[in-house]
């Protein structure tokens, strides 16, 4: 797992160009990947990290609301 933070933000994820990566953005995005060396399994989406639209509402809300004061 791999921290950025700047004055612009924080990020959170995987390097790029890891084995983790790989596994996580498959299972993120759905995709197909090796199993026990030769085996191909195709990976349906199942998100790993993100928001529901209510808490994407919930945050602009708290967002908007401390902008306000």
């Amino acid at each position: 797992l791999k921290i950025e933070v700047d004055a612009a933000g924080l990020a959170v994820g995987f390097a790029s160009n890891t084995r983790d990566a790989r596994i996580a953005q498959i299972h993120q995005e759905g995709g197909s990947g090796r199993v026990f060396g030769n085996i191909r399994y195709d990976y349906p989406v199942r998100t790993l990290l993100g928001f529901t639209e209510e808490e994407r509402e919930m945050i602009r809300d708290t967002l908007l609301a401390h902008l306000a004061k």
